[in-house]
C-alpha cells in the first residue's frame, strides 16, 4: 500500500496565493506511482476543505483560487476523513505555516512532515533570533538596529544612518516573500517604511544595505546534507520586493551562476553552516550577499521556500541532478525518516 500524502497549501498569511500556486505545482508534480495525494487548502478564514480543491483561473492562470462546494475537514491525529495519514507536505508559506505553528501542531499529532520542526521554524522565521544565532556561529551578517511597537523613543533617521550607513531596509521581523520590506535613502522614506512594516509584525529591523550580489543556495537533507550550486538574483527593481518575485516577472534569475570555484566552496560550506546552526531539516533555502571583495554575508535561511516548479529552490536543486518529482519524493522520505526517530525517544519518567 502506498504511503499517503496530506498536502496543506493555502493558509492565513499575507503568502496565501504564492502559497496556493505551490501545492498546484506539488499536485501536478508528486510521483503518483509512489504516493496517495490528498489535497487540503486552507483558506483565509483557517478551514480546511478538499475534494480537488484548487482551480487556475481561465482569464490570469498565474491566480490560483479554492474551489466552492467542498468537504470541509480536519487532521485528527493522524486521521483524516478517517484514514491514516503517513505524511504531510505543506507549502504553507509565512504565518501558521512556516514560523513553527503547524509544525508543533503536526507533532502533538504524531505525524511525520516534511521540513524543520517547531524549533528550526520558529527560529528561522525571526528575523532577529536568526541574526543572533548567525552572528554567534562566526557568520557575517548585515548590522541592524531592532524596533518594537511599544517603544516610545525610537531610533531616528539620523541615528540609524549614523549607525547603519545611508542606505537602509526597514522589514518585518517575522514575514516571508518580502512582505513589508522597504528600502530607504530619506527621512519621509524611513517613517514611510516604518509605519509599513509595523502593518505586518509588532518588531522590525532596520538593517544597513550592503551592496553585493544577491545568490542563493538550497539545502536538502537531516543528517547528511546536499548543497547545491548557487543562483543569483538580478531584480529589474531597487530590490527584490514581492512585486518583482509575483507580479512584475521581470526579475532574472540565474541558475547556476558561474563563480569562482573556491566562493563557491565558501558558499556552500556557510549554507550548511546556516542551516545546522538554526537547527533546520528536511530543506531550505539561503539566500547571501557577495560584496565586491567576495565577502559573504548572509540575508536570510527561507525554510519553506517558494515550490512551484520555476521556484529557485527546486531550480537550484537540480544544478546537483535532482529533478522535481525526486525531489519531492526525498522530501517525504526524509520527513518520514525524522518522524521515525523521533517515535523512538521515550516520553516516560
Amino acid at each position: 500500500m502506498k504511503p499517503r500524502v496530506l498536502l496543506l497549501c493555502g493558509g492565513q498569511s499575507g503568502e496565501h496565493q504564492v502559497s496556493l500556486r505551490s501545492g498546484l505545482s506539488v499536485i501536478r508534480e508528486l510521483p503518483k506511482d509512489k504516493y496517495d495525494l490528498v489535497a487540503v487548502a486552507i483558506d483565509k478564514q483557517g478551514r480546511w476543505w478538499t475534494g480537488s480543491p484548487l482551480v487556475q483561473n481561465p482569464d490570469n492562470p498565474e491566480t490560483i483560487a479554492i474551489a466552492p462546494g467542498l468537504t470541509q475537514v480536519r487532521l485528527e491525529g493522524d486521521q483524516l476523513l478517517g484514514q491514516k495519514v503517513d505524511c504531510v507536505f505543506s507549502v504553507l508559506h509565512g504565518t501558521y505555516g512556516e514560523d513553527g505553528a503547524m509544525q508543533g501542531f503536526l507533532e502533538m499529532s504524531q505525524v511525520a512532515f516534511v521540513g524543520p520542526g517547531v524549533l528550526g521554524s520558529a527560529v528561522a522565521m525571526d528575523k532577529e533570533m536568526t541574526k543572533r544565532l548567525l552572528l554567534f556561529e562566526g557568520l557575517k551578517t548585515a548590522p541592524y538596529l531592532v524596533i518594537r511597537d511599544t517603544e516610545k523613543n525610537r531610533p531616528t533617521f539620523a541615528q540609524a544612518v549614523q549607525k547603519l550607513g545611508p542606505v537602509l531596509f526597514v522589514k518585518p521581523s517575522a514575514q516571508g516573500s518580502s512582505l513589508g520590506i522597504s528600502k530607504v535613502k530619506t527621512e519621509a522614506q524611513y517613517h514611510k517604511a516604518l509605519d509599513f512594516a509595523f502593518s505586518y509584525d509588532r518588531k522590525i529591523l532596520v538593517e544597513k544595505g550592503i551592496e553585493g550580489r544577491e545568490i542563493e543556495l538550497s539545502v536538502l537533507g537531516n543528517d547528511q546534507l546536499t548543497v547545491s550550486l548557487p543562483g543569483e538574483i538580478k531584480p529589474a527593481e531597487e530590490f527584490y520586493s514581492y512585486e518583482a518575485k509575483y507580479i512584475l516577472d521581470n526579475t532574472t534569475l540565474v541558475v547556476p551562476v558561474p563563480l569562482p570555484g573556491k566562493l563557491v566552496a565558501r558558499l556552500q560550506e556557510a549554507a550548511a553552516r546556516v542551516f545546522r546552526c538554526l537547527e533546520l531539516k528536511g530543506m531550505a533555502r539561503v539566500d547571501f550577499f557577495v560584496d565586491a571583495q567576495e565577502e559573504i554575508w548572509v540575508n536570510e535561511p527561507n525554510t519553506l521556500p517558494g515550490f512551484t516548479s520555476i521556484s529557485m529552490y527546486p531550480k537550484l536543486m537540480q544544478t546537483v541532478g535532482i529533478s522535481y518529482p525526486e525531489l519531492l519524493d526525498r522530501l517525504i522520505k526524509l520527513g518520514l525518516e525524522d518522524a521515525a526517530k523521533r517515535a523512538k525517544l521515550s516520553r516516560e519518567r
